[in-house]
């Protein structure tokens, strides 16, 4: 059943997609937008049908948007053939000739009917479309079933990927000029990987997704070296949130699609980064810094090689050079979630909490609802000195992304009180622990929640498991041990009670870091006066 409504929209703002989708469900209409494709079908023959097809196209036009080359092209596409619904969700201005129409004004909307705009948008659907339709019981949102697009940027056991809705980096660097039908697959491709935490990633199936259309990109045009060297890049990303038995085979075809993109363009540096994610951090932090350094000087300074040499300077405790990195990196043109939660975390933990205050505005901004950006925005205020502002956000149901689990609001609730004096710390560690039970991966989380309300001795009980697999939370380990391991949250202002303690030495010794700031003659900002 075609939809009567085609959505289009550039990647960093699908959680604006996804709410308007399901306000637009509510009124009974159907609508069809790319959150999930088909591997096995042409994409852009898909794109077209739909566009086409469908009575209305509404476009949701913001500074990414502007910058697409595909959201301009569906938006043209609509204008043809007299069908076009336009809105914007922030102050860009719009493309020629689209700013000669008529556009609903949605900044500020988070659902609901009483709003000028979202009123001015829906009249318009209604003159092409037809009226609300109340119980005539048709799905609210009809795709193609796959898997929904999400983007990775690997940090410590997670992916990172570059930014769509023309990202400098990403498109138009090189000189070779793809066919069409090989950059439409690109672009998807690219934008497949868009709307997840750059160093979080949590769905490998987008990951299958933007491999599947970047392979149909290089069948496409075979001498095209940015799909090679994304596609390098998916499987890089696919293989950190895999598990352990497919791993060997996702990394052999991320460093063979890398070997074809060097043979076609040295020093690509989507295939360089893909290499670079391949290898583990955890105690391997100087040849990882080494490593990075060489990337950034032997390929074009992009983001993604920025944000890498940040990642392993932040595992080191060197905050303040991981701050000072990844501010000069572009966000102007690189949006992505993980970018922006990245550069909060450096300038929080560097001690600068004004930029950080104003770099955490601009993330939320940006992602309103993604789940690490929320999750970023609510540890940054309980431990930067400002939990009732955590727990007034944690109350808005509204600001809450989509499935995220009861135990972890509990957790994080508990956590929020005790810092702000209106709860126990037992009952905070208590929520944590329970929390820990149900969700073994978040060791780390939980160890600084303990350490911020003085339970050292849980903190380190926690530790001990997430990094030897030993004692009452062994199951804390990860799965692919080392391989997976983290140290970056060891060194967050979260940790600063435990930094004093005999044991935080003791672990640190353990696991290598001693050792590394010996050999490479440096200091952890921790250290410092």
């Amino acid at each position: 059943m075609l939809a009567d409504i085609f959505l289009s929209y550039a990647r960093p703002d699908a959680t604006a997609a996804e709410r308007i989708a399901r306000e637009l469900g509510k009124a009974g209409w159907s609508v069809w937008y790319d959150r999930e494709l088909p591997a096995h079908r042409a994409y852009a023959d898909v794109i077209a049908n739909e566009l086409e097809s469908a009575p209305a196209v509404l476009v949701l036009w913001s500074e990414a948007a502007a910058a697409s080359e595909w959201v301009r092209s569906e938006a043209n596409r609509a204008r043809e053939l007299h069908k076009l619904v336009q809105s914007r969700l922030d102050r860009t201005r719009l493309p020629m000739p689209f700013d000669q129409i008529q556009c609903a004004d949605l900044r500020g909307w988070r659902g609901g009917r009483r709003h000028a705009g979202w009123s001015q948008a829906r009249k318009s659907i209604e003159a092409l479309v037809g009226g609300e339709r109340h119980g005539v019981g048709r799905t609210s949102l009809t795709s193609d079933r796959g898997t929904t697009r999400r983007t990775l940027l690997i940090g410590a056991g997670a992916a990172v990927v570059a930014t769509a809705a023309g990202t400098l980096w990403l498109r138009g660097e090189s000189e070779h000029r793809p066919n069409p039908e090989a950059a439409l697959l690109f672009q998807k491709g690219t934008d497949a990987l868009q709307n997840n935490d750059v160093f979080a990633a949590d769905n490998p199936g987008s990951l299958a997704n933007a491999i599947a259309l970047l392979t149909e990109a290089t069948q496409a045009d075979p001498h095209y070296a940015k799909a090679w060297g994304s596609l390098a890049l998916a499987y890089a990303g696919l293989k950190r949130v895999s598990p352990v038995s497919q791993r060997p085979g996702l990394d052999s075809r991320s460093r063979s699609a890398a070997a074809e993109t060097f043979r076609l363009e040295p020093n690509e540096p989507r295939a360089t980064s893909a290499l670079l994610l391949l290898d583990p951090l955890y105690r391997h932090w100087r040849s990882a810094e080494l490593a990075d350094r060489a990337a950034l000087k032997n390929s074009r300074p992009v983001p993604l090689l920025q944000f890498l040499l940040s990642e392993t300077l932040g595992s080191v405790g060197r905050w303040k050079e991981a701050a000072a990195i990844s501010d000069t990196a572009d966000r102007k043109h690189f949006i992505i979630p993980g970018a922006d939660r990245r550069i909060v975390v450096d300038l929080w933990a560097a001690g600068n909490l004004q930029a950080a205050d104003e770099a955490l505005k601009q993330a939320v901004d940006h992602w309103p609802q993604q789940p690490q950006v929320w999750r970023t925005r609510l540890e940054y205020l309980m431990y930067s000195g400002r939990p009732l502002d955590a727990l007034a956000i944690l109350s808005n149901e509204a600001e809450r992304p989509t499935g995220t689990s009861a135990q972890l609001v509990k957790a994080i609730d508990a956590t929020a009180r005790a810092l702000a004096a209106r709860g126990s710390p037992s009952e905070a560690v208590d929520r944590s622990l329970d929390y820990l039970k149900s969700q073994p991966s978040e060791g780390l989380a939980v160890a600084q929640a303990a350490a911020a309300v003085g339970d050292l001795n849980t903190s380190f009980a926690v530790l001990d498991g997430y990094y030897f697999g030993q004692g009452e939370w062994n199951e804390a380990a990860p799965e692919a041990g080392d391989e997976d391991r983290a140290t970056s949250a060891l060194f967050l202002p979260s940790m600063k009670k435990a930094w004093t303690d005999a044991r935080f030495a003791q672990l640190l010794q353990s696991i290598g870091l001693e050792q590394y700031w010996q050999e490479s003659g440096t200091v952890p900002d921790f250290r410092r006066p």
